[in-house]
């Protein structure tokens, strides 16, 4: 009986082990990003907040995130606490009418999840197609990402957001950042299991929307889409598609072309097949716009990282409430050379640290977008194939610059 009860043991964890692993395989690496998913279907996001800072300015962009009858969202909002030194196990609480069990929070933070609540349970009153579910992670901080993550597989959700670790000041500039907080986004960024975004919000939590009648071309949000390229972009430019069908919401795509002195990488195979997808992608955003008044797309050719940051200028200083770009960490251009150089938050990548740290861009808010690649889609681009769903769409003239 103690060797049967031995070998049992030895046997039943690989088994199990095995047994998720092959589950795990099947399920990874669908419904994982925005433009992953259909036109038509549930888009289940997960938003993360360390404090009621980051509530107002997340629930504006889920908002802008325009949840429909056809396309609903399915929000996880999740209030990240510490794990308090008297406690030792990491807890998550799910806020419901039968659970108000809050007794190991301190009165701080239970006042603090209680307005968190409350913020997020009234987007859900506000709109139908809106679904939310409210979630309190209490662990330590150098575990939190792992919770996160967990959390995110465990939802199937496309999208995390996170709240940029610096506090904006009053006069739109950086503050002072939590190193704790900046290292859980890190940390999320290199582990998550799908598509992240992570907003600098400059106030865009503070405009509230106008509720008086709305006319043909009236919008309440100016937002700037920078497209380069590469899975990043196209991530985000899918993500700000769908912004640009909700109404309240005036959409400016900017798609900055490298000039011939910016070719040196031309031959490169993989160079080439990524300008290429990036060339559907565009065509598909152009055909399926063409009905709305309230998109703009443009083309501007530069040739290094001073051209861009004048093409940007050149869109309007302190115009758009929000700019959406790709993080495109790691992804080499010539058209960014020299503005990851004294770039001082890697996670925002080089055109979202510099948009941060720019005077003219003071009151506008930044979402840094990174895009989910599973191994299958790896794959997929080797062989040359790419989808492209975008969901809504306009096509304007276009109009080209040089500079």
């Amino acid at each position: 009986m103690v060797l049967t009860l031995l070998v049992m043991s030895c046997l039943i964890e690989p088994i199990i082990a095995l047994a998720n692993k092959s589950t795990k395989k099947i399920t990874r690496h669908m419904n994982r990003s925005i433009k992953g998913s259909e036109p038509d279907t549930e888009i289940r996001i997960l938003a993360c907040v360390h404090s009621l800072r980051n509530v107002m300015g997340t629930i504006s962009v889920l908002h802008l995130s325009n949840g429909t009858n056809d396309s609903p969202l399915s929000v996880f909002a999740i209030h990240l606490i510490e794990l308090s030194k008297r406690s030792t196990t990491t807890m998550l609480i799910v806020h419901d009418d039968k659970n108000n069990d809050e007794g190991r929070y301190n009165n701080h933070s239970k006042n603090e999840t209680a307005n968190i609540i409350r913020a997020f349970e009234n987007l859900e009153k506000t709109n139908n197609a809106v679904a939310v579910q409210t979630m309190s992670v209490i662990s330590p901080y150098a575990t939190m990402h792992v919770d996160i993550c967990s959390l995110a597989e465990d939802k199937s959700v496309n999208l995390i957001i996170l709240p940029f670790h610096k506090e904006v000041k009053g006069d739109g500039r950086m503050g002072n950042g939590n190193s704790n907080f900046a290292n859980v986004n890190m940390h999320v960024l290199t582990h998550a299991p799908c598509s992240v975004a992570m907003l600098v919000d400059r106030g865009i939590g503070s405009k509230m929307f106008d509720s008086q009648e709305k006319f043909p071309g009236n919008f309440a949000r100016q937002i700037a889409m920078l497209f380069i390229g590469g899975p990043d972009d196209r991530e985000a430019l899918a993500y700000a598609c769908r912004m640009a069908s909700h109404p309240d919401v005036c959409l400016t795509v900017a798609r900055f072309v490298p000039g011939e002195q910016a070719m040196d990488l031309s031959h490169d195979v993989s160079v080439n097949r990524e300008r290429r997808i990036d060339d559907e992608h565009i065509e598909d955003f152009e055909d399926k716009l063409m009905s709305n008044i309230g998109i703009n797309y443009t083309e501007m050719v530069v040739h290094n990282g001073e051209e861009i940051i004048a093409a940007i200028r050149s869109l309007g200083e302190d115009f758009f409430d929000l700019y959406i770009i790709g993080r495109r960490q790691g992804e080499i251009s010539p058209v960014t050379e020299g503005l990851s150089d004294w770039g001082s938050c890697p996670e925002l990548g080089a055109i979202g640290d510099t948009l941060v740290s720019s005077n003219f861009a003071l009151h506008s808010s930044v979402l840094v977008v990174q895009h989910y690649v599973s191994a299958v889609a790896i794959h997929e681009m080797a062989d040359g194939s790419s989808t492209c769903s975008l969901g809504v769409g306009t096509k304007h003239d276009v109009q080209r610059y040089d500079f």
